[in-house]
């Protein structure tokens, strides 16, 4: 089984070569990928191994990083990624990682020479990121694995489900399940998974920190777009929420002049077609990097601000006065709105939210938030908002509230960590005929 699914994977690495050679994907650090380690991770003795995908799950990365060195500063930690942005995301975090590199392609001669080298004393495993040939090769060698702010949406659920058998045989892997709700705990546990194993530890994103300033070029934008007006940011949204939200703001520009418009495409890819449909509808429009580039060019009159970048959605919410959360309206299963909560800003989405059920419900049940039922009443709800500051600011304060009285996931997360790091021997009874 395992010989096929190794061919299976050349086969497809080898089909998706061209793919990767035109999306640009080889950067520097691909060999890692290969299974080349780098020197400092190489030498660290018995490192705790966190592994995150992309940016979100990078920036839980490194809040278990913080929360481990705090309580065990003696014992080293690495992190991989997935992709170049999760890896430039955790370089630039205080996450207290000794070492960062890329995840290694899940071939077995190429994961087996990569717990040779980093030699880990726990593999973690952040949010939901399982694959076959590591978990097995971590589990022959007796290494703690631990999944960490796990959560299966009801898609992923059932596509687990279709392939019973491997789902079950990788969850024997696990040593330890931390997941975010009861209702995560109760979808793996029909999966397979060891009841014993799951504990139901909260969402580490709400123990996010406020920065205690936001960066440079956020703050131009502040000075130089919206020079002393509100600001309704929409942040990662797909098509065609963006057609809804820019009708929705024309309407709204009749009634409040001193508003401006901050979208935030889920695919910085798409800028262009998000600019081309607001310059039709009658904007002026900017890029973000219009401000941070060496040839930045004017942005003064723009009505429109289309960020381009990556990473810096989480300090442009801090500009808001209201927050659209994308992918709501678009029926995508939504995004995250925390990081809209930890500025305590008042949020709005569409109905479909399934991929953060969770969070939009404490959102919603706390008034931290309202639904829009469709892009018919979206100009609607949002005018209504702008004209309530009172109602805003009420919505503000529950949804500081909402954060923090969701937090702690971090330290429930870090225990469960240590207790399979000074209990290795149970992991080995329990799993040893993996």
């Amino acid at each position: 089984m395992r010989f096929l699914y190794d061919i299976s994977f050349l086969v497809f690495m080898t089909l998706y070569f061209p793919v990767m050679v035109f999306k640009g994907k080889f950067h520097r650090g691909f060999s890692q990928k290969l299974g080349r380690v780098p020197a400092e991770a190489a030498h660290l003795r018995k490192p705790v191994w966190l592994h995150a995908v992309s940016v979100g799950e990078a920036l839980v990365a490194a809040r278990i990083s913080q929360g481990m060195k705090k309580v065990m500063p003696d014992v080293p930690v690495v992190i991989s990624t997935t992709t170049s942005t999760g890896n430039e995301m955790i370089k630039k975090a205080a996450s207290g990682a000794d070492a960062v590199f890329y995840y290694p392609v899940d071939l077995r001669c190429v994961v087996s020479r990569v717990l040779d080298k980093v030699d880990p004393r726990a593999y973690v495993i952040v949010e939901t990121e399982l694959w076959p040939n590591m978990l097995r090769e971590a589990a022959k060698r007796s290494i703690p694995v631990i999944l960490a702010n796990g959560r299966i949406s009801d898609g992923s659920f059932r596509n687990y489900k279709r392939i019973g058998f491997i789902t079950r045989k990788m969850l024997k892997c696990l040593s330890s399940v931390c997941v975010q709700t009861h209702r995560d705990a109760e979808k793996i546990k029909t999966l397979g998974c060891e009841p014993s194993a799951v504990h139901v530890t909260g969402n580490i994103k709400f123990d996010a920190v406020r920065p205690d300033r936001i960066s440079p070029e956020v703050e131009s934008v502040r000075e130089l777009f919206l020079a002393g007006k509100k600001a309704i940011v929409a942040g990662s949204t797909h098509f065609p929420e963006e057609t809804h939200l820019i009708d929705a703001f024309g309407g709204l520009r009749g009634k409040f002049e001193d508003i401006k418009f901050i979208i935030a495409p889920r695919h910085v890819e798409r800028k262009d077609a998000v600019r081309i449909y607001a310059e039709r509808a009658g904007f002026k429009c900017c890029f973000f990097s219009d401000l941070v580039s060496p040839c930045s060019r004017t942005v003064d009159g723009a009505d429109v601000m289309i960020v381009d970048t990556i990473g810096h959605l989480r300090d442009i919410y801090s500009l808001a006065a209201l927050v659209f959360i994308g992918g709501s309206l678009a029926k995508k299963g939504g995004q995250n709105p925390i990081e809209a909560g930890i500025w305590g800003k008042a949020v709005v989405f569409g109905p479909n939210m399934r991929n953060f059920r969770e969070v939009a419900e404490a959102f919603l049940e706390s008034g931290a938030a309202l639904t829009v039922p469709g892009e018919e009443v979206l100009g609607e709800v949002l005018s209504r908002l702008l004209e309530d500051e009172e109602k805003r600011k009420d919505m503000e304060q529950r949804s500081r509230d909402v954060i923090t009285g969701n937090s702690g996931a971090v330290e429930r997360t870090v225990e469960v960590i240590m207790s399979c790091i000074s209990d290795p021997g149970h992991f080995e009874a329990e799993h040893g005929g993996v």
